[in-house]
């Protein structure tokens, strides 16, 4: 008893480490849009975020690390390769390379984490995280972050232009990356640029509740997001 209880507070411990405890702002996004059935590559609206928009939006954010992820090879990470393209224009623009995880069932729980980690040692800067929607789930769990909202939320399209902004574990708001031409109530457009998000509402606090964890079974069932 005394050692299986050893093990739970060594476990306990190592997953408390791996956690983003770093100072560092972590923005997190999504992949821009891509075609549906399963068609590689972005859509003309997700080139137009991803070369056009997110460089406006993250360019002068202080940007000093970029995270992607890759397909595990079982399945898992299917969207990463738009993950990466998604931000290869910002990426260029910064003169970063974009560190990447595997995604999927072959994912390392801390990679992500250790990775701010190691960074957030020699650097202030911002990191920011894009990642395939459908291991989005996955992803804040590994991070050791309650995603905002509720379960509903999440079983329909997702919304491509949200930002999720943590910091030490903790989520400190949702915005919109409000692309012109894209983003916005229907019939408007707006100016791209994260300097014009405060006018939109906060959909999360840090009081959101954590959600239940889904296996990979039940997250393989779901339809692909078009």
């Amino acid at each position: 008893m005394l050692s299986l209880l050893l093990q739970i507070v060594i476990l306990s411990s190592i997953k408390f480490c791996a956690s983003l405890s770093a100072n560092n702002t972590i923005y997190i996004i999504n992949s821009a849009e891509t075609p549906s059935l399963g068609r590689p590559g972005l859509t003309p609206i997700g080139q137009q975020r991803a070369q056009d928009c997110i460089p406006n939006v993250f360019g002068t954010l202080d940007i000093g690390l970029i995270i992607s992820c890759t397909e595990d090879g079982h399945g898992g990470g299917v969207g990463c390769a738009a993950a990466v393209e998604t931000v290869t224009p910002l990426a260029n623009r910064l003169g970063l390379n974009i560190t990447t995880c595997k995604a999927g069932e072959d994912a390392s729980e801390n990679c992500v984490s250790n990775k701010v980690k190691d960074f957030g040692k020699n650097s202030t800067n911002s990191v920011l995280v894009v990642w395939d929607p459908l291991e989005m789930e996955d992803l804040f769990e590994n991070i050791d972050i309650d995603r905002p909202g509720s379960d509903d939320e999440y079983e329909g399209t997702p919304h491509l232009d949200v930002i999720v902004t943590a910091r030490k574990a903790k989520v400190l708001s949702q915005s919109s990356m409000n692309c012109t031409g894209i983003d916005g109530p229907a019939g408007t457009s707006g100016t791209s640029g994260i300097s014009n998000l405060g006018n939109v509402p906060k959909l999360a606090t840090q009081s959101t509740p954590k959600l239940r964890r889904r296996g990979h079974i039940g997250r393989a069932m779901k339809l692909p997001y078009y």
